[in-house]
């Protein structure tokens, strides 16, 4: 929390310094219309490399259809852990052993309900096989246990491209893939509250749907919103140049062009948010407009100077307006669909109608950002609202 603080400060003296005393410690009442340009990414996406995800499939609970765990291994640290509830009718709820991103994730994700747990996690191996053992409190005050022992060892046939049924249907377009997987020994086993719940049964013969992943990568377009006030914008369009916005969680956004070619725009997207990470973008200016074109979201948080290679990433391409793909790292577009948008007053909207594979259908993106001069409000809704 200290260190969030004193990034804080360090980046509300560059402001200063950059625009002046007249930034505001908070968006005021939004104004009326202004002209400079401005860019905005209106979608809200999240991508993660976890090291381990644990997934237990349940058979017999009246409420809950699943519970997992995403574990992320941090140097000289305990691991950042998110664990997910899945109810029957698909709604999930987040739990993160991390304060202010568990905060800040409540904030934005105004669909989804997070909330900060501590948790006790456990990994090792019996027989050369990983073993994994976790316990948390529900939202409902329940004792959680997921007990995990594989049987047999993680492999990429069991892993890959993942159909996550209607598990959050309608706040999130997710892209998960796992590297490697494994299903559960009969041993495994999950209590609530100290009772046992069945597991459903794996394809693989004796095993159960209790499914152990390494190198598990997710990125999400999720639903949720988010206000940002313009500090700072560039007289002039070069290589260089940057945009500066505050939050209404005041963190910093920096969109800087770091390429030009012809009139596409290339801008390597920062912020100090603890779980908002960064992102290349690639715009192309038409008619005085920008046009989002590729958005890659890295999954690195805080300020960065290098940008990663090419392929590394959740990226969203829209090369046309007629269409769009979501790709990770080498794996392309493993969901693709038509894209629209339309600008009515003051809000521009994008739409993404994904079409493959199927289960991504009922789940339509709508991302509006709305300016009232240097304050823009983004929007994101996913699903038949």
């Amino acid at each position: 929390m200290r260190f969030y603080r004193d990034r804080f400060a360090f980046v509300a003296l560059v402001t200063f310094l950059l625009v002046g005393a007249n930034v505001p410690a908070a968006p005021p009442r939004p104004p009326g219309p202004m002209n400079p340009e401005s860019i905005v990414q209106p979608f809200i996406i999240t991508f993660d490399r976890h090291e381990v995800q644990v997934i237990a499939l349940l058979a017999n609970h009246p409420v809950y259809d699943a519970i997992e765990v995403m574990v992320t291994r941090r140097t000289g640290r305990p691991p950042l852990l998110r664990a997910i509830i899945t109810q029957l009718d698909g709604v999930q709820i987040d739990f993160i052993n991390d304060e202010e991103m568990a905060r800040e994730r409540a904030a934005v994700l105004t669909n989804r309900r997070t909330l900060y747990r501590p948790m006790q996690y456990e990994e090792g191996e019996r027989n050369g096989l990983p073993t994994m053992r976790l316990r948390f409190t529900s939202h409902e005050g329940e004792r959680i246990l997921l007990s995990f022992e594989a049987f047999s060892p993680p492999t990429p046939e069991q892993g890959g491209f993942i159909n996550p049924g209607n598990h959050s249907e309608d706040s999130s377009l997710p892209m998960m893939w796992a590297n490697t997987s494994a299903f559960a020994h009969p041993s495994s086993q999950v209590t609530v509250d100290g009772i046992s719940y069945q597991l459903r049964p794996a394809p693989q013969p004796g095993a159960l749907l209790f499914i152990y992943s390494e190198d598990f990568l997710i990125g999400v377009i999720r639903e949720g919103e988010l206000g940002l006030w313009l500090a700072w914008a560039p007289k002039r369009v070069a290589v260089g140049e940057r945009w500066l916005y505050w939050d209404n969680l005041r963190n910093l956004h920096q969109y800087e062009i770091i390429g030009m070619e012809g009139d596409v725009l290339t801008l390597h997207k920062t912020t100090t948010s603890s779980f908002l990470a960064e992102e290349i973008l690639t715009v192309q200016r038409v008619e005085g407009k920008f046009l989002l074109r590729s958005v890659r979201n890295t999954g690195r948080l805080g300020r960065r100077q290098d940008v990663p290679p090419a392929s590394q990433g959740f990226t969203l391409r829209m090369s046309t307006e007629e269409g769009f793909s979501l790709s990770t790292d080498e794996h392309e577009n493993l969901v693709t669909g038509s894209a629209s948008w339309k600008v009515s007053g003051n809000t521009t909207t994008r739409m993404l109608h994904p079409m493959d594979p199927p289960w991504t259908q009922s789940r339509t993106v709508r991302a509006s950002v709305t300016r009232y001069g240097p304050w823009h409000r983004t929007e994101n809704t996913v699903g038949e609202h």
